[in-house]
């Protein structure tokens, strides 16, 4: 079977359906697909429970669990996140992706933060779809790497964290939301 051909069809499939309807009531969500001799991936809104799941457990639960939160940054983090959205961009594929996201759901469970508020999308790894999702939630948002956490208040970006923090998820959360003049890395990079 051509998995190359699948995936494609399956990633027009869902562009044209949005495409076509003006408002999608509810995402799709925990999409898995494999593409032949690789490990299978997720695609699009992901709820956290699905890394609970193999083969994404694996990596997930191992870095979650080893993760020792700052808990003085957690008490300054708390009332920050308060109203704030987080839009988190990962590949299940990505090393980067696999180390730094248990993290940052770890951080933002112990902080208190609203996972509603959280969403998760997955993107692609495959060269005619490279860091895209199948719904497009990436058009507009510069998603160059990956993992990219971007916080939102009142539906403006405040900052992000992309790939990896440069003292500690903690602190860098803590810089952004103090509006304290965070610079990522990769802040000069723009997409086409």
């Amino acid at each position: 079977m051509n998995y190359k051909l699948l995936y494609s069809i399956l990633f027009l499939y869902n562009t044209l359906t949005i495409s076509l309807s003006a408002q999608v009531s509810t995402p799709i969500q925990n999409t898995e697909i494999t593409v032949e001799g690789k490990q299978p991936m997720l695609l699009g809104h992901c709820s956290i429970d699905a890394f609970l799941r193999v083969p994404y457990n694996s990596w997930f639960t191992t870095n979650y669990k080893n993760y020792l939160v700052d808990s003085l940054a957690i008490t300054e983090l708390r009332p920050l996140l308060k109203k704030k959205r987080i839009d988190l961009f990962m590949g299940t594929w990505c090393g980067d992706s696999k180390r730094e996201v248990p993290i940052m759901i770890k951080i933002l469970e112990a902080a208190g933060f609203d996972t509603s508020l959280l969403s998760i999308v997955c993107v692609s790894n495959q060269t005619d779809q490279y860091k895209k999702s199948p719904q497009g939630e990436e058009i507009g948002k510069n998603i160059l790497r990956v993992p990219t956490l971007i916080v939102y208040h009142k539906r403006k970006e405040m900052g992000r964290i992309i790939e990896s923090p440069i003292v500690s998820i903690e602190r860098d959360l803590i810089r952004i939301l103090k509006q304290d003049g965070y610079i990522p890395n990769y802040a000069n990079l723009k997409s086409d």
